[in-house]
């Protein structure tokens, strides 16, 4: 249902894009961030963004991935590494087709088509990263806080590429979306952790019966078994 989500966000941008020059979306973003600039906020957008980077998030999902495989979670393991693949492809086939130009005076050196944000998309690894990680996680409330993180890393990124002026709002939700389609979703940590116990519990129920007949009496009913015994001792006195 996520992915689906994301894939309809990303088709709706798109043809918002191509269809039209400029969105009323991207100018207001603009507009928001020229009210907030200040010299603070430009070294703080320059380091956040950096977070975006294919090196860094991708470094960041293969170290994941290397932790889930050692703990026996290769299923989830391949997904993230498998879903940071297609994004970073998607975005690039993308940004090729649409060619759209980039937005004028960025900040910051920029290069390649505008649309969709490369660095947009390669943030949300951070939260598929934050997830996958939660079967690892033994408290709840780090996992919640885990997750809470790598969204927030994944908002801040998308809003310093728009504050940079390296990319148009309609580039940051686009490659956010688009990647929140690529990445598979996987159970969460209590479903398989209930699909676990099921399967030790249909085990043991398996191997009780066996167990059953070799340390358990038969099921004698008691009067018959106190009248053979009184019949085996008449017998015996006589």
């Amino acid at each position: 249902m996520v992915a689906v989500t994301g894939m309809a966000v990303f088709a709706a941008l798109t043809v918002a894009v191509t269809s039209q020059p400029s969105l009323a979306l991207d100018s207001q973003a603009f507009e928001a961030a020229d009210d907030l600039r200040a010299p603070w906020l430009d070294t703080a957008a320059r380091i956040v963004t950096k977070f975006g980077l294919i090196a860094i998030v991708g470094s960041a999902v293969l170290l994941a991935a290397v932790l889930l495989f050692r703990r026996r979670h290769a299923v989830r393991a391949a997904a993230l590494v498998l879903g940071a693949a297609l994004a970073w492809v998607s975005v690039w086939i993308t940004k090729r087709v649409v060619d759209r130009p980039r937005p004028p005076n960025p900040l910051v050196h920029t290069s390649g088509a505008s649309y969709p944000s490369a660095h947009a998309a390669n943030s949300i690894g951070w939260l598929a990263i934050a997830i996958a990680l939660t079967v690892v996680i033994p408290s709840r409330g780090a996992r919640i806080a885990a997750v809470t993180a790598g969204a927030l890393l994944a908002v801040l990124v998308g809003l310093s590429r728009i504050y940079l002026c390296t990319h148009y709002a309609s580039d940051v939700l686009a490659g956010e979306s688009l990647a929140v389609a690529m990445y598979p979703s996987p159970r969460s940590p209590r479903t398989w952790q209930a699909n676990t116990d099921s399967l030790a519990g249909g085990q043991a129920t398996r191997s009780q019966p066996r167990g059953a007949l070799r340390c358990e009496p038969p099921n004698i009913p008691r009067l018959l078994l106190v009248g053979s015994t009184t019949s085996s001792l008449g017998r015996a006195s006589v």
